[in-house]
Parts: structure tokens; sequence; C-alpha cells
């Protein structure tokens, strides 16, 4: 009989190998369940909700840019003659 023969560390090794596999395997499994609770957007809000996020980064890019542009102005001006 041509078994094979593995060393107690190996096998401690392997079986930890097989464990970490089955926890991930696990994860992945709860994981979609999970997913299968969660209330998806609609398109239409999807689309509201991203016009929203673009407005107002656009909004506050305007603001910090306006406010640099007088810092830097009166630095120029005042501290830097």
């Amino acid at each position: 009989m041509g078994g094979v023969v593995l060393s107690r560390q190996a096998l401690r090794g392997f079986l930890s190998r097989v464990k970490m596999a089955n926890k991930l395997i696990n994860y992945l499994k709860e994981t979609k369940g999970e997913l299968r609770h969660v209330k998806w957007l609609t398109r239409k809000q999807t689309i509201n909700y991203t016009l929203v996020v673009i407005v107002f980064s656009i909004a506050v890019a305007l603001f910090l840019g306006f406010f640099d542009y007088i810092f830097s102005y009166i630095i120029k001006t005042f501290v830097l003659k």
C-alpha cells in the first residue's frame, strides 16, 4: 500500500489552510445572503442622488476655489510685496 505519510507539522498546516478556506467560503455565503436583504434603489433614485452629489461637489469646489483665490490675492498683495 502506497499511502501518503505527513508529519504532524505538515498535517497541522494543511488543516489550518482547510479551516481558513472554510471560513472564507462561509463568509461569502453569509455575504450573499445579506445582500438579498438589501433594499436597492430604483434607477430614478440612483440618477437623482448622483446628480445631487455632482451638483454639491461642484458647489464645494467653487466655494473653496473662491476662497483660495481671495487668500492667494491677499497674500500676494499684502505679504509678498
